[in-house]
């Protein structure tokens, strides 16, 4: 029946020959790579206006209003000069680590073990909030229109997850033909948003305003920190550009270059629609409402609240909010992807290393959905609570790799070298300032929380390589050691008493090994039922005339585990480990409510032996007919 179902939710299993079906190009690859970044149109402009909010007075004209927005637009440009200077980075990681990785690739192979885990670190931070700010934000959005979401946005935000991780388990290609029509559309909205804003300025230009310098420059309250911090929240509208570098090998061949061709399209893209939403916003002396978000009053103004005009706002309204619900898909294709080449490295359990049935990361899928409800529980699927956890992570990440093109820049001196150092510094100089920002701005507000994990999660990663290395020590065979086949060795099978299921393991103990003992348990509530006992099994063994010697141990503590451990324990000063075998019977029944019926006898002793001991542990399956 498990079996079933997980056909029927996720498809049939892809042979590996099929990779090429589940691999993307660029159409689709805007609708599974970008949805992050472009959601974060929706609120980027938002977070700026918001630390403006102080400087723009409650009877202030319009024409201040404006000159006050200039410095919104004016961080707009800068941000999006900072895209184009991330594009150059991380085109430059793609083309040098085409098996993905991003930041943490470049970090960890130019700059040091430390700077690679503590990038690592931070995207993993930045994707599971991701999943949970992304989530959160579109229930967020949509309950005001449908009531009952509004009042269980925490049922809600588990479910809208559980979806989208069936959707992903299903194949990346799969997903992306679920969510290509969304990202297209919002797309199409804020274009038409901005082509309307024109249109409307030519139309009227007296309802228009446009800063001056000499205005700007009159703004009372304005300060060189105010403008940082405005910066530091505008640069919210970068978060998933790295995205693309983590996952190179989801695209199709050339990965590498499309990849590149996606990440430009997203550059270009994320940067037209963050100029609309700044742009309109400052032409129309629109501010901060924390009601009403600035896409929503821009579609208003524009199109109206009544007749079609009502329509086209409420396409926008739904297509923003869908936008920022799929922006954990984006998070669903690379996290998995880092998780990927970090268990590559040894950083990671090599259960995420390996891609499941739908040739898509399904253990590393899983892993972040479980990461990503708690946060949401945790923190009660408040957007306001996750968000001074996301920023920090981010521009660490991003600075992290523009530090490591600087150094590879440097290091290699290659063609205009000098031209590409400066603008990857000038990068790492924005990012870095956007990071340091967010840290002291929002510490106390829970960028603490990050400063603290990513410390722990380095350590933790570093000792999960360490114990993969010492594994591989402890298993290197020494080949100058010959084997030893005739080896003087013992074989041990506990027997309960003699039945099908002890014989069958008897038999089997036989056929395989030459010294074979058998060894029973008997206790009972006097002596003379244990001597009763013992007679019993003894009557029985010689009736059975099995030709192997067996072994009866009396327990005045009825623990028959623990009187064979005890057994096995002596053996071990006559015997090395790995010359002892136990062959252990144990009994399948058909129904698993018959499971809870019987002891765990068997199951104990195994599992002591193999935590414990260094012997040779068998399991001699019976299965009982029903």
């Amino acid at each position: 029946m498990a079996t079933t179902l997980k056909r029927l939710l996720i498809g049939r299993p892809l042979k590996t020959r099929e990779s090429g079906h589940s691999k993307i190009g660029v159409l689709k690859g805007m609708a599974v790579m970008t949805p992050d970044a472009l959601s974060s149109v929706a609120y980027a402009t938002d977070q700026m206006e918001l630390i403006l909010a102080s400087v723009v007075g409650a009877t202030s004209a319009k024409a201040y209003i404006s000159d006050v927005l200039g410095f919104s637009m004016l961080g707009t440009f800068i941000i999006v000069a900072l895209a184009f200077l991330l594009y150059l980075a991380y085109r430059g990681i793609i083309h040098e680590y085409p098996r993905g990785g991003g930041a943490y690739a470049i970090g960890l192979h130019d700059l040091g073990k430390f700077w690679g885990l503590s990038a690592a670190s931070t995207l993993i931070v930045g994707y599971t909030l991701t999943v949970a700010v992304s989530i959160a934000a579109g229930i967020d959005a949509i309950g005001p229109v449908v009531p009952f979401i509004g009042h269980h946005k925490l049922l809600a935000n588990v479910i809208l997850t559980l979806i989208i991780m069936v959707i992903n388990l299903r194949g990346t290609s799969e997903s992306a033909n679920v969510f290509v029509p969304f990202t297209y559309i919002f797309i199409g909205c804020i274009i038409a948003l901005g082509v309307t804003a024109v249109v409307r300025a030519i139309q009227n230009p007296a309802a228009i305003h446009v800063p001056s310098l000499a205005g700007m420059h009159a703004v009372q309250g304005m300060s060189l920190f105010l403008f940082l911090r405005m910066f530091a929240n505008g640069c919210s509208a970068l978060t998933g550009v790295e995205a693309v570098s983590n996952s190179v090998p989801i695209f199709k061949a050339p990965s590498p270059l499309r990849a590149q061709r996606l990440l430009l399209t997203l550059v270009i893209t994320l940067s037209l629609l963050f100029l609309i939403v700044s742009g309109t916003a400052m032409l129309h002396g629109l501010t901060y409402n924390p009601d009403v978000p600035l896409i929503n009053q821009e579609s208003m103004v524009l199109f109206g609240t009544h007749g079609l005009g009502y329509i086209i706002t409420v396409i926008i309204s739904v297509s923003t909010m869908c936008i920022l619900a799929i922006a954990a898909n984006t998070a669903f294709t690379g996290c998995p992807a880092l998780w990927s080449s970090m268990a590559r490295d040894g950083f990671m359990p090599r259960w995420l290393l390996h891609k499941g049935d739908r040739l898509v990361y399904s253990n590393g899928i899983v892993f972040l959905t479980l990461i990503s409800l708690a946060l949401t529980i945790g923190f009660h699927a408040r957007v306001n609570e996750l968000m001074p956890l996301y920023g920090v992570s981010v521009f660490y990440t991003f600075s992290v790799s523009q530090l490591g093109m600087v150094v590879r820049t440097i290091r290699r001196r290659e063609g205009k070298w000098l031209t590409r150092a400066i603008g990857s510094a000038c990068g790492l100089a924005l990012t870095a300032g956007a990071c340091l920002i967010f840290g002291i701005t929002r510490f106390t507000s829970g960028a603490w929380l990050v400063i603290v994990c990513v410390p722990l999660m380095v350590i933790t990663f570093s000792k999960i390589q360490r114990h993969y290395q010492q594994v591989r020590e402890d298993l290197k065979y020494d080949f100058s050691r010959p084997l030893k086949p005739d080896r003087d060795t013992i074989t041990l099978v506990p027997i309960a008493s003699i039945n099908k299921s002890s014989v069958h393991a008897l038999e089997y103990a036989l056929a395989n090994f030459k010294h074979v003992v058998a060894v029973s348990v008997v206790s009972g509530n006097s002596p003379e039922e244990e001597l009763e006992a013992e007679k019993k099994i003894r009557a029985q063994w010689d009736k059975l005339n099995a030709g192997v010697r067996l072994v009866v141990i009396h327990s005045q503590y009825r623990s028959v585990a623990r009187r064979i451990q005890r057994f096995i324990e002596l053996e071990l000063d006559f015997y090395d480990p790995e010359d002892i075998t136990v062959v252990v019977p144990q009994f399948i029944t058909k129904r698993w409510w018959h499971k809870l019926l019987h002891n765990k006898t068997g199951s104990v002793l195994m599992a002591w032996l193999v935590l414990n001991k260094s012997v040779k542990v068998l399991a001699v399956p019976y299965r009982l007919p029903r």
